[in-house]
């Protein structure tokens, strides 16, 4: 497999200041649901059920990389025994190797997830089926309303992507590797 390769160039200081303060509030809402539905997540460390081979924007493969102050590594391949998709390249034991600094998308798994669609005027529910039966009764403060959050994240990666010449609609594998790019360590 050929790695993907984005120049690692740190984004300016008000913009992951607001990348982590979405961050921070997308922690916290997912922490409230995780009191509340404590009686049913069973998604504990080492439950790797949901890292398979996520995809994550320019923005957020910049500031893991900064974070960790090197390159992760290539994703596998080829999927885990029992998966139907790659498991995610930074999995380490079934234990995330970057978990503090894991991306928006895995803060959330194992939570019931809403989105809503405006087509067909209802909201659509993912939700772990490890932690949460297909028919279970959800109200709407159950769910994380993800949409707003993805939003915010869409506009931070566009004026990180403007300010570097790069396509703001590329996504990577969770575990790409980034070339190092200008103002890098």
């Amino acid at each position: 497999m050929t790695p993907h390769r984005l120049p690692l160039i740190p984004p300016e200081t008000r913009l992951r200041e607001s990348y982590l303060q979405l961050r921070a509030e997308i922690d916290a809402c997912a922490a409230l649901l995780i009191r509340r539905h404590r009686s049913f997540i069973t998604c504990t460390a080492g439950c790797s059920s949901c890292c398979t081979e996520f995809s994550i924007v320019a923005l957020e493969a910049a500031l893991i990389a900064e974070q960790l102050n090197h390159s992760p590594p290539e994703p596998p391949a080829t999927a885990a025994p029992g998966k139907t998709k790659p498991v995610c390249g930074l999995l380490v034991g079934h234990h995330c190797s970057i978990y503090p600094h894991r991306p928006i998308i895995c803060r959330t798994q194992g939570l019931p997830i809403a989105y809503v669609d405006e087509g067909l005027a209802r909201i659509e529910v993912s939700a772990c089926p490890l932690n949460f039966a297909p028919e279970h009764p959800f109200q709407p403060d159950d769910l994380f309303f993800l949409d707003s959050y993805n939003g915010r994240l869409a506009v931070l990666n566009q004026r990180y992507c403007l300010a570097h010449n790069l396509d703001p609609s590329a996504r990577l594998p969770v575990g790409c590797r980034l070339a190092p790019g200008p103002g890098s360590p």
